[in-house]
């Protein structure tokens, strides 16, 4: 049998989707899928990566754009790199009755492919060439054992097509658009919460109509009388819900809606999670919101809506409330596409219970041994999302796969219950750490040395190597019994390298956790995280004598820099003492002068350096009004603009290298 057209009529009688994994070489393969589409309805078929000539596709890095949109087929050419968030976002939007086509090279030589997805895990594109990727050969072996899984290999016959009997699958809506009970419970809440000016939040996997059930809540609402306004992180994203209100829907980017502020009774919030939480908590305090979210992280801030936004709203708010549908009702729940996206993705990854007694045990855990014990994997990989509000599906990607990480898991009776994962950095190349000082390069990961060497005007620190912990945790059922300090003490014993370190969101408790763990600070950032609208705070555990020798040092000039910009640390943390470096002050305006350093983060040495030196050539009255300008603490190159008659930012910038120049 290879009636498509019939096969995609079958699963859509039982309300069903089927991945066809079409493996060759790459030619062959966008071709089979171009033939393949060409025989199926036409409407609605989304391409995801590189294909052939005068095809529509989406690029996979703009994959956010099939958010909130319905396909009746994808086609996802893994050619262009195994993206897992664009997988497991472009799965969701896949109707019953449709393909999901894979495009791959031969299976048995996968996982040695030149994938460039992995490029976004490695500082240096070629250091991605010559990498096996453990992800994708964990993705080969659970293809194998799926289910309903259709495989077409070149040179082999096109695969024969089942014939699927069943109970047909019917939606039918109710009289208020409800297509089951879940929808229903749903729809109350909602139009309960707007009348009474109640906060709602909603919450469902991919494909469980929650965008659509806005759209139902807004028709009946403005029918009522009420004002109501959609918002979302795009037009697009909004589209169905758009199409299911009548009458008309106002729709207004949520930044244009705090701007403008517009009278509104109640605010409908698509696709949440892809919104900072700081604008999510300004909408909640401005407008009776109802908010709507995808759970498992496709969106930009992964589990920031959960662990971060729904606590504070519920500060705000404490009779919120709150639904969740389960249901599918793009498709039936005998599908089996979804349960094998989240084998895959591991979305559903839990942490197990902890036992009650036992003592703890440390131990590092290899990629191979996570890759041997799916279950383990699992495990561990629930614990870390608990971890971090951003996690996503590419995460687990970087657990198997970036280069330079290391895993400590701390187990309790053979039962994980803390982990730390760890990122080497460090150690550059000296022109590679010359073109970072100065401004000219930006390449992937090294975050510590990067930002230490460029924002923190340290021209030494991508000399040094450094083991970043990237995430830390102890299941909640085990936490304030000292474990996570345990750990960090284990950590210390076993590292070799010159410097522990992190960089995390500066809040009281966790700057009193790390410092009391011995860690110093050495950076605050600039501006607030968009998601936890915390600065990022980076802090060093010196492990060598060579580290102990300059870090007291660095975190004198960090004291400086802070002081001399009339900033302070974050409740809980005093300001290291400072101490001033007039040669590195001097290389910094120089630099700055010349090159493309940042002026934000030099400001207080150039400030510093022209108080103490003369100008080798004098600068022009107005040179002299600028420097006054834009050097005076927490001064914005845009303000100044406008002031003294630039352009703009970058006018400001240029013409102040310029004039900085007049000292050398």
């Amino acid at each position: 049998m290879t009636d498509w057209p019939g096969f995609c009529r079958q699963l859509l009688q039982r309300g069903e989707r089927r991945l066809l994994i079409v493996s060759g070489e790459q030619d062959w393969a966008q071709a089979r899928a171009q033939s393949l589409l060409s025989s199926l309805a036409p409407a609605h078929i989304l391409w995801l990566g590189e294909a052939p000539f005068a095809q529509p596709h989406c690029p996979l890095g703009k994959f956010h754009t099939a958010l909130g949109r319905e396909y009746h087929h994808l086609v996802f050419n893994a050619f262009s790199g195994l993206h897992p968030d664009a997988l497991g976002a472009a799965v969701g939007a896949l109707a019953a009755g449709g393909l999901l086509v894979l495009l791959c090279p031969p299976l048995q030589r996968w996982h040695a492919y030149a994938d460039p997805d992995l490029r976004r895990y490695v500082a240096l594109p070629e250091q991605a060439e010559g990498l096996n990727s453990r992800f994708i050969t964990r993705v080969i072996a659970l293809l194998h054992s799926a289910p309903g899984v259709l495989l077409w290999q070149q040179h082999r016959p096109v695969p024969t097509l089942p014939l699927l009997s069943g109970a047909p699958w019917r939606l039918q809506r109710d009289r208020h658009g409800c297509l089951n009970r879940q929808q229903r419970h749903a729809l109350a809440l909602l139009l309960r919460g707007a009348r009474r000016g109640v906060p709602v939040v909603l919450t469902a996997d991919r494909g469980r109509g929650k965008s659509s059930l806005l759209g139902l809540a807004a028709g009946r609402l403005l029918r009522a009388g009420k004002r109501v306004l959609l918002t979302a992180p795009s037009p697009d994203a909004a589209a169905r819900a758009l199409a299911h209100c009548e009458p008309d829907l106002p729709f207004m980017a949520p930044d244009a809606l705090l701007a403008e502020r517009p009278a509104a009774d109640v605010v409908l919030v698509d696709e949440a999670a892809a919104l900072p939480v700081p604008m999510l908590l300004a909408l909640a305090r401005r407008y009776c919101c109802l908010f709507a979210s995808t759970e498992h992280g496709y969106e930009g801030t992964g589990l920031g809506f959960t662990l971060k936004f729904q606590p504070a709203l519920a500060a705000l708010s404490p009779t919120v409330g709150k639904a969740h549908i389960g249901t599918p009702a793009r498709w039936s729940q005998g599908d089996p596409l979804e349960p094998l996206l989240f084998r895959l993705l591991a979305l559903d990854s839990n942490p197990p219970a902890p036992p009650s007694a036992g003592a703890p045990n440390m131990e590092w855990v290899t990629r191979q041994r996570l890759l041997a014990d799916d279950t383990l994997l699992q495990q561990v990989f629930g614990l870390l999302t608990l971890a971090h509000y951003q996690t996503r599906p590419s995460d687990l990607r970087q657990l198997l796969d970036a280069p330079g990480v290391s895993l400590a898991v701390v187990f309790r009776q053979g039962v994980p219950v803390a982990a730390a994962l760890l990122q080497r950095e460090g150690e550059l190349d000296g022109a590679l750490a010359t073109a970072i000082w100065r401004g000219q390069r930006r390449p992937r990961g090294h975050l510590l040395p990067q930002s230490l060497c460029f924002h923190g005007g340290l021209m030494d620190a991508c000399d040094f190597g450094y083991a970043r912990i990237m995430r830390i945790v102890v299941h909640p059922a085990c936490q304030q019994a000292g474990i996570g300090s345990q750990l960090l003490g284990w950590l210390k014993q076993q590292v070799n390298i010159d410097f522990l370190g992190t960089s995390f969101g500066a809040s009281p408790e966790l700057l009193t956790f790390w410092s009391r763990n011995g860690f110093l600070p050495v950076r605050l950032g600039l501006a607030a995280d968009g998601v936890s609208g915390l600065h990022a705070a980076m802090m060093l555990w010196p492990a060598s004598s060579r580290a102990q020798s300059v870090l007291h040092e660095w975190q004198g000039q960090f004291g400086a820099d802070m002081r001399d910009e009339g900033r302070t640390m974050p409740t809980g943390l005093p300001l290291p003492p400072p101490r001033v470096n007039e040669q590195r002050d001097a290389r910094r305006a120089h630099d700055f002068a010349c090159y493309h350093r940042d002026l934000h983060a030099d400001r207080p040495a150039l400030r510093r350096f022209i108080a103490h030196h003369t100008p080798v050539h004098p600068p022009t009255p107005h040179q002299q009004a600028l420097l006054q300008a834009a050097l005076h603490p927490g001064a914005e190159p845009a303000q100044v603009a406008k002031r003294l008659g630039y352009a703009g930012q970058k006018s400001v910038i240029t013409a102040l290298r310029l004039a900085m120049k007049c000292y050398f």
